[in-house]
């Protein structure tokens, strides 16, 4: 049986988690440089991965980015051997992005890297707590995207339609979720 949780506690939690995000974006492109690729390579290589393949608009459009910035991450991409442009049969012009087999080995390869560096970042942090703290902040999130989705009307804080969709099962920069890993 689960307890009720004041508002303020939760606030707090809530306060916290962006507090994290903003100590967590502070060496975010360290750690992915360190991986391997810079931030907006990881970021695009691996939505690319998850969707197979996708036009630059359309990819910056699901990143937030500018068509111009993530044409540049392309172009890298492209010019290193990790991703290739390929016929879109639904327009003459507008190719689509796909990762190559390369760009796929180097993005589990940046991924591999990145859980080595958290770790020694990290080496003490108890990995029940962890998943606790998952499944806390999981649960939270669907709550309120139910909530967002059923009660977005009166009542509800929250606008009457979400934010541009991301895949299922991933974080915003990208990331797998704990609820897709943990489903495969």
């Amino acid at each position: 049986m689960t307890t009720a949780c004041p508002g303020e506690h939760l606030h707090d939690l809530f306060r916290e988690v962006f507090a994290l995000r903003d100590t967590l974006a502070l060496g975010m492109d360290a750690v992915h440089e360190r991986s391997g690729l810079r931030t907006p390579q990881v970021r695009v290589a691996d939505l690319l991965g998850r969707l197979d393949s996708a036009t630059v608009p359309d990819l910056a459009a699901d990143l937030g980015l500018s068509r111009q910035c993530v044409q540049v991450v392309c172009n890298e991409l492209r010019d290193m051997g990790l991703a290739a442009c390929v016929d879109n049969p639904r327009h003459k012009r507008s190719k689509r992005m796909v990762l190559t087999d390369v760009g796929r080995e180097r993005l589990a390869a940046v991924r591999k890297n990145e859980a080595a560096i958290i770790t020694g970042l990290l080496p003490d942090c108890d990995g029940v707590a962890v998943g606790d703290a998952l499944s806390l902040l999981r649960s939270i999130r669907i709550a309120l995207l139910d909530r967002w989705a059923n009660d977005g009307g009166e009542g509800c804080p929250f606008p009457s339609s979400p934010p541009r969709h991301r895949p299922a099962g991933k974080t915003p920069h990208g990331h797998p979720s704990h609820a897709a890993a943990n489903s495969s």
